[in-house]
C-alpha cells in the first residue's frame, strides 16, 4: 500500500494528533484541540485536511517539544545513576 506524499512528510504527527507520545503534554500544546476528536480515522484525516503551513507549524512545535522532553529525561537519568 502506497501512502500519499503528504502522509509521509507528516508521519511524525500521526501519534501526536492522537495523544502526547511522551506522557504529560506541555500546557501550551497545540495538539490538545485534536485530542478531543475521539474518532481515530478523523484524526488521521487531519493530515489531508489541514493546510501544509499549519502542519509545518505543528511539526516544528512537536520536534522542539520532543527534543526538550528527551533532554530532560536524559538529564534525570544521569542524575539518578550518578548517585550509585
Amino acid at each position: 500500500m502506497a501512502f500519499p506524499e503528504k502522509y509521509i512528510k507528516y508521519a511524525d504527527l500521526l501519534v501526536a494528533l492522537k495523544k502526547c507520545p511522551l506522557g504529560e503534554p506541555v500546557s501550551d500544546c497545540p495538539f490538545a484541540e485534536y485530542w478531543k476528536i475521539k474518532d481515530e480515522e478523523k484524526q488521521i484525516l487531519l493530515i489531508e485536511e489541514l493546510p501544509e503551513e499549519k502542519l509545518d507549524e505543528l511539526q516544528v512545535f512537536h520536534r522542539k517539544c520532543l527534543k526538550l522532553k528527551i533532554e530532560q529525561a536524559r538529564d534525570n537519568t544521569t542524575r539518578i545513576y550518578e548517585n550509585f
